[in-house]
């Protein structure tokens, strides 16, 4: 069942087994003396409930963060995305279906996704994991498709994907994609371009305009979503066997679910649930107010403009003001070093370093082939007030480059210590590109307001300021 054998079922669960052991085995005590196991803190999708429970307040959160947009009216489209036929051929190495004039844009060959017009061109035969693939390259065109970005820059586009095998192991996506309402029909016709699958684009019923594939009328958007993850999952309270449906995820390493970023990320939400449990509001919060983390630097911090809110969390450190004052403060202050037991060895060498370099007070990477920016920037509220207006001089003289997130929180930073003189404004506002009349218009706004170039009193007055 599911493309998988007796053996494969075995194997995956000797291989849960083996990792379900090991969690328990090791032990550590917390701060309040309880000894919990690395398993008690695990949010594997196969071993803890906590990912189960996690995945629901995910879906839920991204339908209420939707749904308290009043300025955008979201449309709940259920998408249904399959291989055409001939595809299943190429499990047995037949591609005597494959038209390659008609077909090669639908196949990827590169690095990403697999060179899989060679395995064609080798009569190589393909596994369950090369189908999963291609599917993810229909999809990512699907989104670097000009009217998918256009709607996605204009008002934003939000999905929930979810991975799904027919009998015969064959992967599908269902995926809710939220789409503001105006572009429904754009959005329509996109897709029967880019999945053209007979059963993707037949009529789903005489005098509507929804197709087999992509459906419009859902009366609730995340039990629609959630009936397809209850299958995936494991009952790992109740049962610790696999059946061939779970096994199928773990033996092709396929991700059952995939969201965009309409939240913030799992890993901010998780380190914040001590001072706060709502993932829409911290999400809020991000889009409203002032919002810096960073990873390497084990650093956390949501500031709440409208109701004068702060959370932070700075290596172990939880606090939670209101105006300057703190109302709350627990944990313990960890170091950034991470202790890795002797008889811890790593089975595979990593073909590329990718220790952090500051150059120019940015935070590059390297990778295989390249030095590049990381996501996260620097931690702008840790910065001293000569280093930071240095800084803010810099991406001044360069704002058409500049990552206007970053900007906007070192401006507004600035406001906040007196330095400059302006009016504290949401993130979420310089989030835009200067290559339209609006833009200009920003532009031109930010020039006149934002851009301070010191005059030689108010640096004599920092620089003072920082020799007591």
């Amino acid at each position: 069942m599911y493309g998988l054998s007796k053996q494969n079922l075995i194997f995956c669960q000797e291989k849960l087994d083996k990792q379900r052991k090991f969690l328990s085995d090791c032990k550590v005590q917390t701060s309040t003396g309880q000894i919990k196991s690395y398993l008690d803190f695990s949010h594997s999708a196969n071993l803890s409930s906590r990912y189960y429970s996690e995945l629901i307040n995910k879906v839920n959160s991204i339908y209420s963060a939707l749904k308290s947009q009043t300025q955008t009216s979201w449309q709940p489209t259920f998408i249904t995305i399959t291989l055409d036929g001939f595809f299943r051929d190429f499990l047995q190495g037949d591609f005597s279906r494959y038209n390659e004039f008609t077909h090669k844009e639908y196949i990827p060959n590169n690095e990403r996704f697999g060179f899989l017009q060679d395995k064609i061109k080798d009569k190589i035969p393909f596994t369950l994991k090369d189908l999963y693939n291609v599917l993810n390259f229909q999809f990512n065109r699907f989104q670097m498709s000009q009217a998918y970005k256009k709607i996605k820059k204009k008002l934003g586009l939000h999905y929930i994907r979810v991975t799904e095998p027919h009998k015969n192991g064959v992967p599908h996506f269902h995926i809710m994609l939220y789409c503001p309402v105006q572009y429904v029909d754009l959005l329509r016709d996109t897709y029967k371009i880019y999945f053209p699958a007979k059963q993707n684009i037949r009529k789903l019923k005489k005098g509507s305009n929804d197709l087999l594939g992509f459906q419009t009328d859902i009366k609730n958007a995340p039990a629609y979503v959630l009936k397809y993850l209850f299958k995936s999952f494991i009952d790992v309270k109740n049962k610790t066997s696999l059946d061939y449906l779970q096994a199928w995820y773990i033996k092709h390493r396929i991700m059952r679910v995939v969201t965009s970023h309409t939240l913030i990320p799992a890993w901010v939400y998780r380190k914040m649930i001590p001072l706060e449990k709502d993932w829409c509001y911290l999400t809020y919060i991000k889009d409203t107010g002032i919002v810096e983390w960073s990873q390497e630097d084990n650093y956390i911090k949501f500031e709440d403009i409208k109701n004068q809110c702060t959370f932070e969390y700075d290596n172990g450190i939880y606090k939670r003001y209101y105006k300057d004052k703190v109302t709350k403060t627990f944990g313990i202050h960890k170091t950034n070093k991470i202790h890795i037991p002797q008889t811890f060895k790593l089975k595979y060498k990593k073909p590329y370093r990718n220790i952090p370099t500051i150059i120019d007070g940015t935070s590059y990477i390297w990778t295989k082939y390249k030095l590049i920016k990381q996501n996260s920037l620097l931690i702008v509220s840790k910065m001293k007030d000569l280093q930071l207006y240095r800084h803010f001089q810099k991406i001044d003289n360069d704002i058409e480059n500049v990552n206007l997130h970053h900007y906007g929180l070192v401006k507004n930073e600035l406001i906040k210590r007196n330095i400059i003189q302006d009016k504290i404004l949401p993130i979420n506002e310089y989030n835009t590109q200067f290559d339209n009349n609006e833009d200009n218009k920003l532009k031109n706004h930010m020039y006149q307001t934002g851009i301070f170039k010191l005059t030689s009193e108010i640096m004599k007055d920092i620089t003072h300021k920082e020799s007591k």
